[in-house]
């Protein structure tokens, strides 16, 4: 009984618990907050962010103000003509992201987003889950190489430069 009632407690709008522990186990899930949408968030990715490439997917990242981590998938018309191969693609990077996105260890906020660039025949889940948790743990060491870089910059700025 105590158990339902700390589910009930504890679930978010809707009656879901969403990424959050119950009774011992996290809820993998990919909710709306999550996502990232909005032409200008978009563009601003696009325009200002840093990119790098795990064949088959391409990562471009903003580092954002506040604590959410968003994210967004993209497989080009250009690549892939047919709309279910899209989306069975689309479907794999979300899934992959979904259930891997704990390995996103910093506390600050980033815009993501993984397009899979790959022509020709679409890769299987093992090769897309491979490239974007390897996407995922660059991104940590990314974020950590420049938080580390910036604390030796403000204690030695005081120095009188000698």
């Amino acid at each position: 009984m105590n158990d339902a009632l700390q589910t009930v407690s504890s679930a978010g709008p809707g009656g879901r618990a969403e990424g959050r522990e119950i009774s011992g186990e996290v809820r993998h899930t990919l909710p709306k907050r999550e996502r990232l949408s909005g032409r200008n968030d978009i563009e601003r990715l696009f325009t200002c962010g840093e990119a790098f490439l795990v064949y088959p997917v391409k990562c471009t990242f903003r580092w954002s103000e506040g604590p959410e981590k968003r994210v967004m998938v993209i497989v080009p018309k250009r690549n892939h003509r047919k709309a279910v191969v899209r989306n069975r693609l689309k479907r794999l990077l979300r899934e992959a992201y979904r259930l891997h996105k704990h390995r996103l260890s910093f506390s600050a906020g980033a815009d993501i987003a993984l397009s899979y660039i790959a022509k020709g025949e679409p890769a299987d889940y093992r090769t897309v889950e491979q490239a974007v948790v390897s996407i995922l743990n660059k991104l940590c060491t990314i974020r950590n190489e420049k938080t580390t870089w910036r604390q030796p910059a403000e204690t030695d700025g005081g120095s009188g430069g000698r």
